[in-house]
């Protein structure tokens, strides 16, 4: 039994680190993508939208194509598959003369990334429910999210002396989290025998108790990484063409909601009001349609009152974020027996969002501005509330005739 927890802590640990220097090699590739196909390519903004798209979309269809696969392999193998591919799609990336081998090497990369977060969600909360599988999520929450946190000012930073130059470091970083993962199963035993989610699933005989909740929470998923996509590809853009301030202010500014999120991650670790609450799901949903409407009466200018506002609307929006990606990963792996599947599908929709956002953000932008970018991300956010409230209401009634039958 002391053993099997000392492999337990070892595990939680490295899975921990794993999540926070991988996430912030991938959130520090990704906008450094934005800023380098502009300086070596001059895209526009719409273009710039398609091309962080692709990566997006790859990474969608192999979630769902690769799962069955991944599902099979050892979640350690997976990893380190994943971190050998993603360096190699860098690389290509760097040494890309034309366009489309850009495009190859972005799509390369996204379907390399499918195999990492799904295994990993699965592989942390595995055989966890309750206050156990809080923990294991949060945790995990506040790790991928710390490290997505601070790579936008660190982007930034390594960006206005070369645009290659966050890639390359991206690179490093990717190596580090495939020897860390290689070391820990060489010299850990339970960590070397972890199974396959198709073999652990085999393995156990038990009923599955998942929340219809987590369907709502997943369309909250959706609506926040539509936001989430414009915030890393758009911004970005706009801070540079409209407000005239350098990439590590804009960094700056992306740091505060990696901030406010980390620190939303951790209270939600330690509390359980918001578990199983259709009232929090609507209303998390509801007020980042607001704060996104607010936003646009933020004044695209280098005034500090400007950079104040910016740097509100992003602390909020972190906060919101925060609260939508735990309510997803949470209703979606209670009571579920197939982890990996469930995780893919929170993997997925998520996706789907980034998608959604980067394309229409990106040539709305390119037509109009960021404040109707904006107003675009509010409309979706209400429909797709008026949605919900009509499929909660329907339900509902069916539920009463039922109980009347």
């Amino acid at each position: 039994m002391d053993i099997q927890k000392k492999t337990d802590g070892i595990q939680f640990w490295v899975l921990n680190v794993a999540s926070f220097l991988g996430q912030l090699s991938i959130a520090m590739v990704n906008l450094a993508v934005v800023y380098y196909l502009r300086s070596r390519f001059t895209l526009s903004a719409q273009m710039i939208g398609i091309a962080t798209s692709v990566y997006t979309f790859t990474y969608f269809l192999f979630c769902i194509i690769g799962g069955g696969v991944c599902g099979r392999m050892r979640p350690r193998h997976c990893i380190e598959l994943s971190m050998v591919g993603m360096s190699i799609s860098i690389a290509l990336l760097i040494f890309c003369g034309k366009l489309w081998q850009v495009f190859l090497a972005l799509a390369l990369y996204g379907s390399f990334m499918s195999m990492l977060w799904p295994q990993v969600e699965g592989w942390f909360s595995r055989g966890k429910e309750g206050a156990q599988l809080n923990r294991v999520t949060s945790s995990f929450n506040f790790s991928w999210s710390f490290g997505a946190g601070i790579s936008p000012y660190a982007a930034g930073v390594l960006v206005e002396r070369s645009a290659t130059l966050p890639l390359a470091a991206g690179i490093g970083i990717f190596a580090m989290v495939f020897l860390l993962v290689f070391l820990a199963s060489a010299i850990v035993p339970g960590i070397r025998a972890v199974g396959s989610e198709h073999a652990h699933v085999g393995e156990i005989h038990s009923e599955d108790h998942s929340t219809p909740l987590r369907y709502l929470c997943w369309a909250g998923i959706v609506m926040v990484y539509t936001g989430l996509s414009v915030v890393q590809t758009v911004f970005p853009l706009f801070a540079q063409d409209v407000m005239r301030i350098s990439e590590s202010t804009a960094g700056f500014l992306l740091l505060v909601r990696g901030i406010s999120t980390c620190c939303m991650f951790m209270f939600l670790g330690k509390t359980c009001w918001w578990q199983f609450r259709l009232p929090v799901i609507l209303c998390v949903q509801l007020l980042f349609g607001l704060v996104c409407l607010l936003g646009m009466a933020i004044p695209g200018t280098t005034s500090v009152s400007a950079f104040v506002a910016y740097g509100m609307f992003f602390f909020v929006f972190g906060i919101l974020f925060a609260i939508a990606y735990t309510l997803s990963m949470f209703h979606g792996a209670s009571g579920c027996i197939n982890r990996s599947r469930r995780m893919m599908i929170h993997e997925v929709l998520l996706t789907v969002g980034t998608i959604v956002g980067a394309i229409f953000g990106g040539t709305i932008y390119e037509h109009f501005s960021f404040q109707q970018v904006l107003f675009a991300i509010f409309l979706f956010v209400v429909t797709l509330i008026a949605v919900e409230a009509v499929g909660v209401i329907v339900l509902e009634t069916r539920r009463r005739m039922w109980r009347h039958v």
